[in-house]
Order: C-alpha cells, then sequence, then structure tokens
C-alpha cells in the first residue's frame, strides 16, 4: 500500500488494545462468523490461551500491519474459501447420503 493509495485502512484508534471477533470482523469489513475459520487457520491469534468456548480477544496493533500485506490477504482468502468449499461439500454429501437413505423406504413402501 503506498501513500497514494485510493484506499485508506480504517482508523483502528477507537478500538482498545484487545478486540474480539465482533470488532475485527468490523475493522475488517467481513461478518463475524467469518473470523473463527481464520483464526483455526492460524491467520488471527487469539490473545493468551483461551478455551475452545471462551471468548477470543485478538491485538489491535496486528490488525493494520497484516491488512497492509497482501500475502498475509491472500492466505486469509484462500482460509475463507477452503473453508467454505470443505462445509458447502459437507452439506451436500449428507443430502445425498439422506435422499438415497430415503428411497429404498419409500420403494419397500409400495410393494
Amino acid at each position: 500500500m503506498t501513500a497514494d493509495s485510493p484506499f485508506q485502512l480504517q482508523s483502528l484508534a477507537e478500538y482498545p488494545a484487545t478486540m474480539t471477533k465482533e470488532m475485527v470482523a468490523k475493522a475488517m469489513g467481513i461478518a463475524a462468523h467469518n473470523i473463527p475459520p481464520l483464526a483455526r487457520a492460524g491467520l488471527l491469534k487469539p490473545l493468551g490461551r483461551p478455551g475452545r468456548y471462551c471468548v477470543k480477544h485478538f491485538s489491535r496493533d496486528l490488525l493494520p500491519r497484516n491488512l497492509a500485506d497482501a500475502d498475509w490477504l491472500e492466505k486469509t482468502m484462500t482460509a475463507y474459501h477452503r473453508h467454505w468449499r470443505i462445509k458447502n461439500a459437507r452439506k451436500r454429501a449428507n443430502k445425498s447420503a439422506g435422499t438415497q437413505a430415503s428411497a429404498p423406504v419409500a420403494q419397500s413402501a409400495l410393494e
């Protein structure tokens, strides 16, 4: 990113030093449900060692550096697309398995 670039990062001064996933999502301009897959991929690192079901907090100071890095953004989009590709494939597999299992039952009911 250069000084003459028309794109300007949103000021993060309004956020506290530790940000929740909702705050990070707002600063990045994405939905909050997209943050956990990025954290699982290791692209966003929560502070401390939070438990599995605990609220994760992220550092405000690392975010502008990451957003300015084109390689990090590419990895982020790759992780995001991979997450949804796997999730949608699993959904399609479950749907097709459900229709195949119900077909013999419907056929035997006709006999």
